[in-house]
């Protein structure tokens, strides 16, 4: 591919991606999913209630926001909310960290003849943009809140160039309990659904 068109195709790349931040279309959240298991499996059919690390009493909109969505997925799996005398104890936490793009590959300037028989040196005429690079984890644990022991512990990881968390908690939600209680390690994969619609 000539240069000239290389650069262009890189920058229309750039441009489709940082569309999809608000994109209108579904977009497939692939999680690298880790799960452990106490000696004993969790039960399925429990009760739970949150609790929160002192860190997290600093942001309590967040933390509120955070508890929401798992507790929709944990009620997936077929646990149940009760704030007042729950089995399990639940402690949801997320990171989001900006890392180096994957997928970056800075253009080179290449070795042209000139017509007058003179080696050139050709550069783009367009400078390189790394397109920004974002690493969301979420983190789940559920113990025993008689014997505080964790039952159950998993941590769902996706990277990718969007940067609208709240909308990429609950499908790494989902995929962290996917086949709960069961642990393992494995890649999940959630549609996120376009805007407006829901999963039916």
């Amino acid at each position: 591919m000539p240069p000239v068109f290389h650069t262009l195709a890189r920058w229309a790349a750039l441009a489709a991606l940082v569309g999809l931040t608000g994109c209108s279309l579904p977009r497939m959240i692939d999680s690298d999913v880790q799960s452990f298991a106490g000696a004993a499996l969790p039960a399925s059919n429990a009760d739970f209630r949150f609790e929160r690390l002192p860190s997290q009493q600093q942001n309590l909109g967040l933390q509120d926001t955070l508890e929401s969505m798992a507790q929709e997925a944990l009620e997936r799996v077929g646990l149940s909310r009760n704030d007042t005398s729950g089995r399990y104890l639940a402690q949801v936490g997320l990171g989001v960290d900006n890392i180096r793009n994957p997928y970056y590959r800075p253009s080179r300037p290449r070795l042209v003849r000139g017509p007058d028989g003179k080696v050139y040196e050709e550069r783009p005429f367009i400078p390189d943009i790394e397109l920004p690079w974002y690493r969301h984890r979420v983190h789940l644990t559920l113990r025993d809140s008689g014997t505080s022991q964790v039952v159950f512990e998993t941590t769902a990881v996706f990277d990718g160039p969007w940067r609208d968390t709240l909308n990429l908690v609950p499908p790494m939600l989902e995929a962290a309990l996917k086949d709960y209680p069961t642990p393992g390690t494995r890649r999940v994969m959630v549609e996120l659904p376009a805007p407006g619609k829901e999963n039916p």
